[in-house]
């Protein structure tokens, strides 16, 4: 099984944390649309195994007009065979969303549904030049239900400037009340050159310590896992049966396409990518140039998937390192007996130990 990436780069305006490929003009949207078409049809025979998911993020997917989401989404389906497709996600803001729109997404045939909430405090939104209120925050999970999506999640954020554990606290209870069956909770990096990092060096706002971090991702875990989410993934908590299956599948290295600006791609061998601008990608698609490409080396592919496996619940599979890398198996095996007595606290120290399982 694999799944299809279609990254939409369009959003109303920039998040002052946000590294991701994005933009809030709207010139090139046509014809972004028409390259990201035409890409489908170049690289349909990418994936050799059924389609099991797609996932539209961004950027902002929602800001398209119902005619632009129904043209990619129409024109995807006849390209690739979606019959097999299981879960079919769009990102969205809670600002970008009405009754009218969710009951076209649920029409067109999307399934699940993640939501950019990260706050619910309004001095946080503010301070994240985010465009929605607390009240729409609210008001897009209680729509989108009436419309008939049965697998929601919303993205929280920790970490942020002046939040303590009191508002953290806050955030998650009303998360719970929520009630949605998936809740993503991120801490908010300092990324270079996003605005949150000139902010920071310019000494008008500042993170709270790393003990706070700490502090607030173990409170996350308690809360949630004691209301009935598993913690299956180090960000991630969903109630039985509601595992994000695209995302897994990126922490299984299982196949999938990127489609658009800056999206990636993997088939177990090499990975590729497109450009993080949509002038070129426009231009790279429009001309047959080739994507970029490396091929993966044994060690690479090892590495990966001791990283990867570590930020999940299932963690390391021995029988898998046997299977695939045997020619590592005795320095994972004696790198193992050094981090054994980290294991109680994987989630907080998952990259530590990687970095000791890795090659």
């Amino acid at each position: 099984m694999s799944g299809i990436y279609v990254h939409i780069p369009y959003c109303r305006q920039k998040c002052i944390y946000c590294d991701f490929y994005s933009t809030a003009s709207r010139q090139s949207r046509t014809a972004y649309i028409a390259a990201l078409e035409q890409e489908a049809i170049q690289r349909k025979d990418y994936l050799l195994t059924p389609v099991r998911t797609m996932y539209f993020g961004g950027g902002t997917p929602t800001v398209l007009t119902r005619t632009e989401m129904e043209e990619i989404y129409n024109r995807l389906s006849s390209v690739f065979d979606l019959s097999n497709c299981m879960e079919t996600t769009i990102e969205a803001n809670p600002e970008n969303l009405s009754g009218e729109y969710l009951s076209f997404l649920r029409r067109l045939g999307f399934n699940r549904l993640s939501i950019g909430i990260q706050s619910f405090n309004p001095d946080d939104l503010i301070a994240l030049n985010r465009r929605h209120s607390c009240q729409q925050a609210t008001e897009s999970v209680r729509m989108a239900k009436e419309q008939g999506f049965d697998n929601i999640s919303i993205d929280l954020m920790f970490n942020l400037p002046g939040m303590n554990m009191e508002k953290w606290k806050g955030n998650l209870d009303r998360a719970l009340q929520l009630d949605v069956e998936h809740i993503s909770c991120y801490s908010l990096t300092r990324e270079e050159e996003t605005m949150l990092d000139k902010m920071i060096k310019a000494g008008k706002t500042s993170l709270p310590n790393d003990e706070e971090c700490i502090r607030q991702f173990n409170a996350a875990d308690e809360i949630l896992t004691k209301n009935g989410y598993r913690h299956y993934e180090i960000s991630n908590y969903c109630k039985v049966g509601k595992e994000s299956i695209h995302n897994s599948s990126y922490w299984q290295q299982i196949d999938y396409i990127g489609l658009g600006a800056s999206a990636h791609s993997f088939n177990k061998t090499s990975r590729q990518w497109n450009p993080s601008s949509i002038e070129q990608y426009i231009n790279n698609i429009n001309t047959g140039a080739e994507t970029e490409k490396e091929i993966l080396s044994d060690k690479e592919k090892y590495n990966e998937y001791i990283m990867l496996s570590l930020r999940t619940e299932k963690g390391i599979d021995i029988t898998h390192i046997k299977k695939h890398f045997p020619q590592f198996l005795s320095h994972y095996e004696k790198q193992l007996e050094k981090v054994s007595d980290m294991m109680s606290d994987r989630w907080i120290l998952s990259n530590r130990i990687a970095v000791e399982l890795m090659l």
